[in-house]
């Protein structure tokens, strides 16, 4: 039962009250996620918003987002849309609509990661390191080893700070299904490559999300697109290997059988598509 409501100046003070609560208290920046509930035993809510954590920078290539920027910002950002042809804006146009993404953050979507969202296949696919702060130290990770991790747990008594994005020689392209354009995924996927001199792949990402588990890369797939020339083949080859080494399952939006039937036509559009993106900016 939330019994007290703070306004963190910084993130220092943020963690102090954090610290005050020993697990008792939750962080809050857009507060979307915190509408649909909290567990029983959080007493604090620390508002995060003004506390200097918004803000989108290129970094060493690549681009650095801070944990409060919203959606919205991200998607209309000219940094953002200049990286990767514009990738991770066309990610955020497919996520719930224009008033939710003018609340909800990008720190919100990494630490709340819902299975069915289209932010975590995103930024797995992109290999994005999440940053945090503890009372200790500030950290650093993968954000595929952080969801290794009883990631929830660490921000009971962390403050997620900022997302960054590495640099790609290639390009991305991301694809969902869902009921309508606002809704959330049935399944989605984000797929990249990169072309050698040659004009053979020489790097690939699949990742594939909502099924109905949270997005994952697939190394088998990315393995069989490795060393080749992009070709209609090859991505069916892929998307079929996508489907085989996903974990798939049931839930009341979609059956594993209509999932893995649509898992190889998803990776293959996306495929083709970030071929084609490489191409056009070569």
């Amino acid at each position: 039962m939330i019994k007290r409501y703070h306004y963190a100046r910084d993130v220092e003070e943020a963690l102090s009250l954090l610290a005050a609560y020993e697990g008792r208290g939750a962080v809050l920046a857009g507060g979307v996620d915190i509408a649909r509930g909290l567990p029983r035993e959080i007493e604090g809510l620390i508002d995060i918003a003004t506390a200097g954590l918004s803000g989108i920078s290129a970094a060493d290539g690549g681009i650095a987002i801070g944990a409060t920027t919203t959606l919205e910002e991200i998607r209309t950002s000219g940094t953002v849309r200049g990286y990767l042809g514009g990738f991770l804006a066309e990610v955020m146009e497919h996520v719930a609509n224009w008033a939710l993404r003018n609340t909800a953050t990008l720190g919100g979507a990494v630490v709340s990661a819902h299975p069915w969202a289209d932010i975590p296949t995103a930024l797995v696919a992109l290999g994005a390191e999440v940053r945090w702060r503890t009372e200790e130290r500030p950290e650093r990770a993968p954000i595929e080893e952080l969801y290794g991790r009883p990631f929830r747990a660490i921000f009971r008594r962390a403050v997620l700070t900022e997302i960054r994005l590495p640099r790609w020689d290639g390009d991305f392209a991301f694809e969902k299904i869902a009921r309508n354009a606002g809704d959330i995924a049935l399944i989605n996927c984000a797929c990249g490559l990169g072309l050698d001199a040659e004009g053979k792949i020489a790097w690939a990402r699949v990742a594939v999300g909502a099924t109905p588990f949270r997005g994952t890369r697939l190394p088998g797939a990315e393995g069989i697109l490795a060393g080749e020339k992009p070709n209609p083949d090859l991505f069916a080859e892929a998307g079929e290997r996508a489907a085989a080494e996903a974990k798939i399952g049931d839930d009341i939006r979609a059956s594993a059988e209509w999932r893995r039937r649509v898992t190889p036509v998803i990776v293959r559009r996306a495929l083709e598509r970030a071929t084609l993106r490489v191409t056009r900016g070569q």
